[in-house]
């Protein structure tokens, strides 16, 4: 009997649309397969979302061929591709995409290329557009149709199809080679021959010492070792002569990266508890044992320092011990060394590390080496929820308010928090989400009942038998900054925070400053004219960065010269004004020379491995100072520090976006959770012109309860979550007056269509510019759909090209 495929194709399609194949009775087709097949006059891939007896279309054609001898994806994931394609608005093969290996989606690339100089009278009509095309491409050579998408704009799409049928450009269509794939090398092994006559050659001969020293190293080791290791080690000539010999051979080995191969990790065993980590781990085995309990989501509000981690730990322990497999999210890459290092040490050999720190290599064996059941943690930032981990029975999300969880650059635009709420829903899973300082909407779902509640009150030290108890939290102080401006203070620090510095310093303590932005001055302006250095690309301010001695735009990293005088008026009157983590590690270099101070940004992390070494420095002691943008507030345990200084609080208080206050909330508890977490009691010193910010105010006194009264009373009083839903939808054009007119045209269709279907209950807020107005060239402007459920208002319209669709925005800019 014919057998037919249903196939999500990679092309822009609509959400949870498939097309029609059928099966070559020479391939054996099953869910989950990436295959090749025909579309128009390409090969492109697919992934089989089904096979059955009947196509949804009369005519059909067959699969060319199929990628790999096992699916790619199991049942869960092929249903969790559904729901991500239809809830978030995006095709399904670029849903499934996300759960596919390094190398296992292959883009096709199309090319351009003049089809006919001497194209006479066909060139004669073109349009002005459509000649800066053609000449562009004409002075290239071969261009790449995604280079003239980035040079001309999105209506490229619309113009090379004339182009192409009249003549005038010529098209063709290649495959980009797979990222990653197994990794073989030639090795050199014992042939029988040599196992059992090299010992008694050994013992007889008295030349060729470099043969023989090969040969006793080969009798002597189980693994295998690649050619040119061997030849380096021990000479080519040593190689050469033991394979004439018949001793050794050549053979192509399949060899495994592994991100973790070399590191020793010592075992630990499991902690005493406190009665508190005991009662809320309890909680969540229960959920464990019985798959029938309800709720089987956890947020676990607990303080910083409480114990979390240990937390987790013991629920995996649970978990595993149920013949099951785990999950754990970290909301940054730079915090997995710490976690893998935590479960690696109550779990050894057990963790696979999953995320875009590693290689392609090392991600691509990773996947499939969890794919095959090799591995029972799966450990990594926010794709690794989409980890092909079987038997999937707990999954952890630490830090869960972070909006690193939601992806926001590329479509689907989805929030980890929420693919691990469905991926439990279709595995049984347990999840659990910790944080001290919970997403509101989160909370507000545990006090409704809909996710269960567990609280860690206290911190939690250990005594000098190991035994756990009950610690204090840090003191914590703020300081008005608009008082020290009165009285004549015009520095970084304020006068307590000076003295805190000097005080911590000489008792032999570590300390950690926190500023939210990078580089030495985040304003240059002229002071004749008030003129504003600002980024040609952008609408957007250059930070002058001292170390690159450049003006840099944060948004598209265009880099500048630092001007002497005003581009303006040309007076030499350019001032350098606004802190950033430059400026205090300056400052404080010049206060303590003889004090190292580290800074951890993303200017001092981009290469492999600087963060954790940075960190390494710095929990051995050699730092006693360090200084550092949002990386210093999220996870870090040092002992020894016992003072945190907030340079300036107010930072992200003005940004046009209702949850401003709740992530500068969160950010000063986290930051002020990193002093006293040893021995030493702790100290925090906020330094704000705003205070008394009803956000700044809770998180000095690490008040949730009265954070989320307040925020939760403005949300409700602006229909804003968890009181409503939102879609943001942004449109982005190279013109102003094009990008303004067709977001007023589309909000008009919105409009049109809600009133038709008597959808009251839904807002539609804007057209207005979103923030910043403009990045890389191109002006932004947004609609934001506001109500109860806003995407139904979508699935009535058809997306023009140039929007983007963002349910659930974590962000306003």
């Amino acid at each position: 009997m014919r057998r037919f495929a249903e196939v999500a194709v990679d092309v822009p399609a609509g959400s949870d649309r498939t097309f029609s194949y059928s099966v070559p009775d020479s391939l054996s087709i099953l869910p989950g397969h990436l295959v090749r097949v025909p579309f128009g006059s390409r090969t492109l891939q697919g992934i089989v979302f089904s096979v059955g007896d009947a196509p949804q279309v009369p005519e059909t054609r067959d699969i060319i061929g199929v990628q790999g001898p096992i699916p790619h994806l199991d049942e869960a994931r092929l249903s969790l591709a559904r729901w991500l394609s239809r809830y978030y608005r995006c095709s399904l093969f670029e849903a499934a995409a996300q759960m596919l290996p390094p190398g296992g989606r292959i883009r096709a690339r199309t090319f351009l290329a003049i089809a006919d100089e001497t194209q006479g009278d066909r060139g004669a009509d073109l349009t002005p557009f459509q000649r800066d095309i053609v000449d562009h491409i004409r002075s290239r050579g071969t261009v790449e149709q995604q280079h003239l998408v980035r040079r001309f704009g999105d209506r490229v799409a619309g113009s090379i199809p004339s182009l192409v049928r009249r003549g005038i450009v010529s098209q063709t269509v290649a495959h980009r080679r797979p990222a990653a794939g197994p990794k073989r090398v030639q090795t050199g092994v014992l042939t029988d021959l040599g196992r059992r006559e090299g010992p008694g050659w050994i013992e007889s001969a008295s030349r060729a010492p470099r043969q023989l020293a090969l040969l006793r190293e080969l009798l002597n080791r189980d693994d295998v070792t690649s050619l040119p290791e061997l030849r380096k080690k021990h000479g080519a000539s040593a190689v050469k002569g033991l394979i004439d010999r018949g001793y050794m051979e050549k053979r192509s080995q399949t060899v495994l990266r592994d991100p973790l191969g070399g590191r020793v990790f010592e075992q630990t065993p499991p902690v005493c508890l406190t009665s508190s980590q005991t009662e809320v781990a309890d909680g969540i085995s229960a959920a464990l044992d019985d798959a029938a309990a309800s709720p089987r989501a956890f947020v676990l509000q607990g303080v910083t320092g409480s114990g979390k981690t240990e937390v987790y730990l013991a629920a995996a322990e649970r978990c595993l011990s149920l013949g099951k497999r785990v999950i754990v999210l970290v909301p940054e890459i730079a915090l997995t060394h710490q976690t893998v290092e935590r479960f690696a040490s109550r779990f050894p050999g057990r963790v696979a590390v999953l995320h875009s720190g590693i290689s392609d290599g090392e991600r691509f064996d990773q996947w499939w080496q969890t794919r095959r059941g090799a591995y029972d943690i799966v450990i990594g930032s926010r794709s690794a929820i989409f980890a092909p981990l079987p038997d999937v029975g707990l999954v952890v999300l630490d830090e869960e308010h972070e909006w690193t969880y939601k992806q926001v650059d590329a479509g689907p635009r989805y929030h980890a928090r929420d693919v691990a709420m469905k991926l439990a829903e279709l595995t049984g899973a347990v999840v659990v989400m910790g944080s001290a300082s919970p997403d509101l909407v989160s909370y507000h779902a545990a006090l409704r009942g809909r996710v269960g509640l567990l609280v860690l009150p206290n911190r939690v030290r250990t005594d000098s038998t190991g035994a756990p108890r009950q610690g204090d939290m840090p003191g914590v102080e703020i300081v008005d900054m608009r008082r020290e401006l009165r009285e004549g203070n015009r520095g970084l620090f304020s006068r307590r925070l000076d003295e805190a510095m000097r005080e911590c310093l000489s008792a032999g303590r570590q300390m950690v400053l926190f500023v939210n932005r990078r580089g030495s001055a985040s304003h240059v302006q002229c002071r004749g004219c008030g003129y504003s250095l600002r980024c040609r690309r952008c609408e957007i301010a250059l930070t002058y960065h001292r170390s690159a001695a450049r003006l840099i735009c944060h948004y598209c990293g265009e880099r500048r010269k630092p001007a002497d005088r005003c581009p303006r008026c040309l007076a030499h009157r350019i001032s350098y004004s606004g802190t950033g983590t430059e400026s205090v590690e300056r400052a404080i270099s010049d206060r303590f020379p003889a004090v190292e101070v580290l800074r951890l940004d993303s200017d001092t992390t981009r290469g492999a491995g600087s963060h954790e070494r940075l960190l390494s420095r710095f929990g051995s002691g050699e730092a006693r100072v360090l200084v550092g943008t949002q990386m210093v507030t999220k996870g870090l345990h040092f002992p020894d520090v016992t003072l945190v200084g907030v340079v300036s609080a107010d930072v992200g208080l003005s940004i046009p976006d209702y949850r401003s206050g709740e992530r500068v909330f969160q950010l000063l508890c986290q930051v002020a959770g990193r002093a006293g977490r040893g021995a030493h009691e702790g100290t925090v010193i906020v330094q704000t012109y705003q205070p008394d910010n009803y956000a700044i105010r809770a998180a000095a006194a690490q008040d949730y309860a009265a954070f989320y009264s307040r925020e939760v009373a403005y949300r409700r009083q602006q229909g804003n979550p968890p009181f409503g839903r939102m879609v943001r939808l942004l449109h982005t054009h190279t013109n102003r007056a094009r990008c303004e007119t067709e977001t007023s045209r589309f909000a008009t269709e919105l409009h049109t269509e809600r009133d038709a279907a008597g959808w009251s209950d839904i807002d539609i807020l804007g057209p207005t510019p979103a923030y910043p107005p403009r990045v890389r060239g191109r002006y932004r402007w947004h609609i934001i759909l506001r109500g109860a459920a806003p995407r139904r208002l979508l699935e009535t319209v058809a997306m023009p090209p140039g929007w983007t669709v963002d349910v659930d925005p974590v962000a306003m800019t």
